[in-house]
């Protein structure tokens, strides 16, 4: 999928006080890399994508609960025929459950959904957030600020299309990026850019209840 995006202005702290970004006095690239290694442990992650002026992608919006399996449960935002229509997902073992609200759930199998959106390789740490932090390169320190109630670290870096594109189906091109990573446990917060990079669309993508013991079954 998810992903997770990434050029954009500064996304500043807003406000005054202990809100307000501090200069950058870390290192960007060891930053990411330990980002990677705490992502590639975790066991469950809430991952909420919000679009906005129209970027060239089919998935505009998703708020899912995914386990490290691959099961997964939520909502997609998909561009058709020039409109969104919201659509519920539930992923289990082999299968993918969908409903568009047209006529009830209708069950694919998983390898023909993931052309649309592969729930199972976002917690997988060989292709999906550990694995897209794993790969970005240039990165730099931008600063510190809090975000989400979080301190954390702000940093710029590009992040590879192939690797981007298992997140964000439909991302064609590397995109530079920001990233955050929470202080404390160097979880992966947020993520923000242009797509495409030179175009006015963006994608973000928010990281949330992180192991939390997420239970899914089918739709009945």
């Amino acid at each position: 999928m998810f992903a997770l995006v990434m050029a954009g202005a500064c996304d500043g702290g807003g406000g005054g006080g202990s809100d307000r970004p501090r200069a950058a006095a870390f290192d960007g690239a060891a930053t990411l890399r330990e980002a990677s290694a705490a992502m590639a442990r975790l066991k469950s992650v809430n991952v909420r994508m919000s679009t906005a002026d129209k970027p060239p992608i089919m998935v505009q919006g998703a708020d899912i609960k995914l386990l490290k399996s691959g099961d997964a449960e939520g909502t997609l935002t998909v561009a058709q025929s020039g409109q969104t229509v919201e659509m519920k997902i539930v992923a289990l073992g082999e299968s993918i459950y969908l409903d568009a609200g047209t006529g009830g759930w209708r069950k694919v199998s998983k390898t023909l959904a993931a052309a649309m959106y592969d729930p199972s390789a976002a917690l997988d740490p060989d292709r999906g957030i550990a694995k897209l932090l794993a790969s970005a390169t240039g990165a730099k320190a931008e600063a510190e600020e809090r975000i989400g109630g979080k301190d954390a670290y702000r940093v710029r870096a590009t992040l590879a299309k192939d690797d981007l594109g298992r997140l964000v189906p439909g991302i064609g091109e590397d995109v530079a990026g920001q990233v955050w990573v929470g202080k404390a446990d160097h979880r992966l917060l947020k993520v923000k850019g242009n797509v495409p990079s030179n175009g006015k669309g963006t994608v973000t993508i928010d990281f949330t209840e992180f192991d939390a013991p997420y239970k899914i079954s089918a739709p009945k």
